[in-house]
This record gives structure tokens, sequence and C-alpha cells, in this order.
């Protein structure tokens, strides 16, 4: 079994795994988890927790096209698609040890030219940090190719009974998806339809889309979603990143004695938007030796007033 590693602050305590640089719980002064968890190897295969990429979400065909040369990820959902980069992303990975403290632990990942398809010799770093009732990540990637480059945390939360959970997304467009769950390359507003997140209300259980924060990726972290549990806790989710894509758990598995089965979580994952490669409208994912990568995301618990 892979080495757990703990940060703990005034308000959280939390456990990290080098194994997809999995955050595995998180405790708010001394309370239960606040994410779904289980030791169950199948559990892996929901992503729980961990850093996924080198390229989030879903491309169409597993297909990307840099400079004229298509590249060819592999497909890991019914061979027409590849989520989360395939069946070796980074949440398979067990990441490097850089450094740990009471309050900070980073982790490296390095992928070679050509690994999951994709170009680039490419390192990348992730330091999550405590304080307080803040739980920050920090993200940066460099590469010496142009190549995709859309890391996302993948986290399960559950505030009490998440039948109960109220979202709130600053979000006023998002993208519908096709029956693959790739995006059509539309952006439609939110009013008038089951999306709109502007204020808090119910998740619809069918829910696995990307809502469109931004048009490109922020020079600091703001606001992105409000999450209101039905235990007196909300989780406030600040990030630079220009999407954030909310999933209802509808296909999660059943595991009852973790308390696990569908809809018994929500992933809320602050990206760039799904299948951009292949959607000329959409933000660039293309990181480039001047360009390197990085993301800042925070989570902050707080008791509900």
């Amino acid at each position: 079994m892979t080495q757990t590693f703990t940060l703990a602050s005034s308000d959280l305590t939390v456990t990290i795994s080098p194994l997809g640089a999995r955050l595995e719980t998180l405790r708010f002064q001394g309370g239960p988890s606040l994410l779904l968890h289980s030791d169950d190897p199948a559990w892996r295969n929901s992503y729980a927790g961990t850093i996924v990429g080198p390229v989030a979400n879903r491309v169409k065909g597993g297909q990307v096209r840099i400079d004229g040369k298509t590249y060819q990820m592999p497909c890991n959902e019914n061979g027409v698609t590849a989520l989360h980069s395939g069946p070796d992303g980074l949440d398979r990975q067990t990441w490097q040890v850089i450094t740990h403290d009471s309050a900070a632990l980073h982790l490296r990942c390095t992928l070679t030219d050509g690994a999951g398809g994709l170009p680039g010799n490419r390192v990348f770093d992730a330091t999550y940090r405590v304080d307080g009732p803040c739980l920050s990540l920090d993200i940066r990637a460099t590469t010496d190719a142009a190549t995709p480059i859309s890391l996302a945390h993948h986290p399960y939360w559950r505030l009490g009974d998440a039948s109960d959970h109220r979202l709130c997304v600053a979000a006023e467009t998002y993208l519908p998806v096709d029956a693959r769950n790739v995006p059509t390359g539309h952006i439609l507003p939110v009013a008038g339809t089951v999306f709109d997140h502007r204020h808090p209300r119910p998740l619809d259980p069918q829910t696995d889309h990307n809502f469109c924060i931004a048009t490109a990726r922020r020079s600091a972290p703001v606001r992105v979603a409000t999450l209101h549990g039905s235990n007196g806790l909300t989780l406030r989710i600040d990030s630079t990143e220009p999407g954030l894509q909310v999933y209802a758990g509808g296909l999660m598995p059943d595991m009852p004695d973790a308390g696990i089965k569908p809809g018994a979580g929500i992933a809320l994952e602050p990206q760039g938007w799904p299948d951009s490669p292949n959607q000329p409208g959409f933000p660039s994912i293309i990181a480039c030796p001047d360009t390197a990568y990085w993301q800042k995301t925070s989570y902050r618990i707080a008791i509900a007033t």
C-alpha cells in the first residue's frame, strides 16, 4: 500500500497519497471526512481525489492536432473517447515526494515524450497546502515541445446528505454535450435550464457538464463555486481556471460499506474547457516551452451563517 502523508492546520486535517497525487480525506475541525473514499481498488476507476491529465475530461476520438500533425491518445471509453488521458494518465502514476512538512506537500510526476500518445518531455509539480480552513493546490507543468495540458483535481465532495446539496456556480453559459458526453461545440446560456446555478439550487442528477467561468485563465484565483451542505457547512472553490466540470456522480459504483453509490457525492473540477484541441472556439490548452502551464485552486470550508 502506498504511504499517505498528513497535513494539518488549526481547522483542517487532510491525507494525501502519492498514487495519483490523491487527496484521500479532508476533515474540518475534527469532524468526518468531507470526501468520498474507499480503499477498494475498484474505486480508482472513479478518479476520486486524484489529479487527472495531462488532458482532463473527454477528447473526441482521442485525437489532438498540433502544428499540422495528429497525435493519438489511447481511448478508454468504448474506443471512441479518451477520458482523463486514457488508462495511464497522471491519476495512475506514483508521484515523487519532493518536500513534506506539517502544512505542505510537494509532489512531482514526469512523463517522457510520446507517453500517453502526446509530445513533449513534461514535468508536473503539485503542492498541497493547508492554512486555517483553506486547502490550496498549486499545479505547474513544463514541456520541451508544444503539447496539450489541462489538469483537473477530482475529489468527490459530500457535505452531509448529498441529496440535499445546493450548488452555486459563477457561470452564465455552459457546454452542451452529445451522446458520448463530448461537447458539441455550442456555448449556451444557463438561463432557463437545469444548469442555472447562479443562485444555490439542487443539482440535476444527470449533470456532467462544463460551466464556462471565463474564456481564459485568470491571473489569480476567483470564486467559481460554492457548495452548501445539509451538515451546516459550505465549500467555496476559488480557481484560476476558465472552466468548471460539475459531475453529479450518476455513474459512481455501488459500494455500501464505504457509503458510496450513484449520486452520493459531487465532483467539482476546475480545468480548461473539455475537447478544446478539437474545438477552435474554445480557449486553447496548448502549452509550449516558453509558456508553461500553471493552475491555482483553493477549497475553503466554513460554517454556514
